[in-house]
């Protein structure tokens, strides 16, 4: 096996008011471990803006087995899997003690910045070492079709990236913002990244929930939709 390990300690300003990890932070982890792995590979993200070059995420899905306390050792696991198309799919796992606790699958594309045009998986060779993909599927998301409008949410500088937009981990946390979140933690989160967050953007939240599981769609002020996510609660 070729994956690529990074050891991480839950920092304590990384769990939330029930004490547990945030989503938000075990999803950073894991794309770090990935960032690392594309840095060893010369692809740093300087070097991929060199290059005209950035890979910006479409979907991705997460399930966390089991809570995560502050000050815990995890290793994040990442590999790079096939991928044909315009869709690079990488897979993640996140281990305690040797036990894996959690896994997640994402699928990005990669834009050349000059021409705004998307890339193929086979002009673009990560040069990485593809491993079979983990059996954890990300698809696209069945949204109900009555949502009610649950508030509003303005990017700030504290959600942003260098591209001053909203971080992809970073909607985790928003979309807290208008849960239930006493007492729970977030069980899995499925996420559809359709159009981009820039900071100051005020997004329209809606929300639904059927079956146990939660559902909710951002909007920008133009009226397109901005993310979709499908997420389920579980009791700590």
């Amino acid at each position: 096996m070729n994956e690529f390990v990074l050891p991480i300690r839950v920092d304590i300003h990384d769990v939330d008011y029930n004490g547990v990890c945030r989503a938000s932070s075990l999803l950073r982890y894991v794309q770090s471990a990935a960032q690392a792995q594309l840095n060893a590979g010369g692809m740093s993200y300087d070097n991929l803006r060199a290059m005209n070059r950035a890979f910006i995420i479409s979907r991705m899905r997460m399930e966390f087995d089991a809570p995560v306390y502050p000050y815990e050792a995890l290793e994040a696991i990442t590999f790079p899997c096939e991928s044909r198309g315009y869709s690079f799919l990488r897979c993640y796992q996140l281990n305690r003690g040797g036990v894996c606790i959690g896994r997640a699958v994402s699928i990005w594309a990669l834009i050349d910045t000059e021409k705004r045009s998307l890339v193929r998986v086979g002009d673009f060779p990560l040069g990485l070492p593809l491993l079979p993909p983990l059996d954890l599927t990300v698809s696209h998301i069945r949204m109900p079709a009555e949502l009610s409008e649950v508030g509003t949410y303005t990017v700030s500088y504290a959600d942003t990236d260098q591209n001053r937009h909203m971080n992809n981990t970073r909607y985790a946390d928003m979309y807290a913002t208008f849960l239930p979140m006493d007492g729970v933690r977030i069980r899995s989160i499925s996420i559809s990244y359709l159009t981009e967050a820039p900071m100051g953007e005020t997004l329209r939240v809606y929300r639904a929930m059927k079956d146990g599981v939660y559902y909710l769609r951002t909007v920008r002020a133009d009226g397109k939709t901005n993310t979709e996510a499908e997420i389920v609660l579980e009791k700590i």
